[in-house]
């Protein structure tokens, strides 16, 4: 089993029939894992030279290329927007994309700030310490609007 599709299973209820954003989705593989049991994924990245080309072969999901500091997507779009090994790669914005991440994030919504690498595990723990929940291996964040 991918790694990708043992984070779908333990964060289901999140995005099962939901419309779901990843942001900084780099090769989408998080995105091409949730595809399977999400209504819709859109996945956004500054750069889409790293996208995997499987995307296109998915009926419900699409890339945009789009810096997540300003979103072109309306207010309250998104059931759960995810951030899947992402957070070293957008530290120093963090703030300004967690805020924007909020805002196309619907009010009953949750953010899942999601690592399975060390370097991004490291820095959730020393940014939530013990709010941080662990399962199977994995870090997992849940925020709210």
């Amino acid at each position: 089993m991918k790694k990708t599709d043992a984070i779908v299973r333990l964060i289901r209820q999140e995005i099962e029939n939901k419309d779901i954003l990843e942001v900084a989705c780099g090769t989408a593989e998080f995105s091409l894992s949730a595809a399977q049991c999400a209504k819709q994924v859109t996945c956004i990245d500054i750069d889409s030279g790293r996208l995997s080309s499987l995307v296109e072969e998915r009926e419900n999901i699409r890339f945009q290329e789009m810096d997540a500091v300003e979103m072109d997507f309306a207010c309250d779009a998104f059931d759960t927007v995810v951030l899947y090994n992402a957070l070293c790669h957008i530290e120093d914005q963090y703030d300004t994309i967690l805020a924007e991440c909020r805002r196309v994030l619907k009010p009953e919504g949750h953010i899942l700030l999601i690592a399975t690498w060390k370097m991004d595990s490291s820095l959730m723990a020393e940014m939530f310490g013990d709010r941080l929940e662990w399962l199977e291996g994995n870090c997992i964040m849940k925020l709210g609007k």
